[in-house]
């Protein structure tokens, strides 16, 4: 009799989580916003539990500012998108409608980003200078890593797109300097990187037509001023907060 109980009780615990998860993906699957809202209580857990709950909850929202800024520049193009997504200890992505038509529009999307990033990097190194925050100032030095790690012109990171309007010869020099970073710090996610960042320069651009990169030079040495100067800018943000955590 009790053995009966046991199993009509697991019988009911199954059932019931079944149930659940079926909620959960049918929760995800109602709009971009609940599935944004999941995603990062998800990836806040995960932080939280590696990092503590202040700095995962900033760094979550670093992250957020930077995707928001692909999706605020998306709008800017014409095109629409969808999350972002949170995926812990990998980032986060955003879905769009449809296919930028050239590689300006790529570039100008995947700019919005880091110019994002940078002004929360800003923001943060404004509010330790304000406050004397010790979190403050490490938020603003990961934002400053964040972002010019995902300038590095490699495939699938954002500086892979912005230098593909620029020259896609841009691309080896990623690849290398991708390839001293893993060498710097042996991280198996900097690896999967360099991997898919080789791939992709053995694969070519046999994926995209020859108009998707046809710019004139007016429209190349605008993404390479916003690309360069972001770079200017983060680099000299990094160096200062570094000197400050010293």
């Amino acid at each position: 009799m009790n053995s009966w109980k046991v199993i009509n009780l697991g019988r009911r615990v199954i059932r019931r989580l079944g149930i659940s998860i079926v909620g959960l993906l049918a929760l995800v699957q109602v709009g971009g916003t609940i599935s944004t809202a999941i995603s990062m209580l998800v990836s806040l857990a995960f932080y939280a539990l590696a990092f503590g709950v202040k700095f995962a909850a900033g760094f979550v929202l670093l992250l957020l500012v930077h995707e928001l800024g692909h999706v605020a520049a998306s709008r800017i193009v014409g095109l629409k998108a969808k999350g972002p997504t949170f995926i812990p200890f990998i980032g986060a992505v955003i879905r769009l409608n449809r296919v930028p038509v050239n590689a300006k529009m790529t570039a100008n999307i995947a700019i919005g980003g880091p110019a994002a990033g940078t002004l929360s990097a800003l923001l943060c190194l404004a509010f330790y200078l304000w406050s004397d925050s010790t979190l403050m100032l490490v938020l603003a030095y990961t934002a400053c890593l964040l972002n010019l790690f995902n300038l590095i012109p490699c495939s699938p990171l954002d500086g892979e797109r912005i230098a593909a309007a620029i020259s896609p010869r841009l691309w080896w020099i990623g690849s290398f300097v991708i390839g001293i970073v893993f060498l710097y710090t042996y991280n198996i996610f900097v690896l999967i990187i360099f991997l898919f960042s080789l791939f992709e320069l053995w694969r070519g651009d046999e994926a995209q037509d020859d108009s998707y990169y046809q710019l004139t030079a007016t429209q190349r040495l605008k993404v390479a001023w916003w690309y360069f100067g972001l770079l200017s800018v983060l680099g000299l943000t990094t160096l200062y907060t570094l000197e400050l955590l010293k």
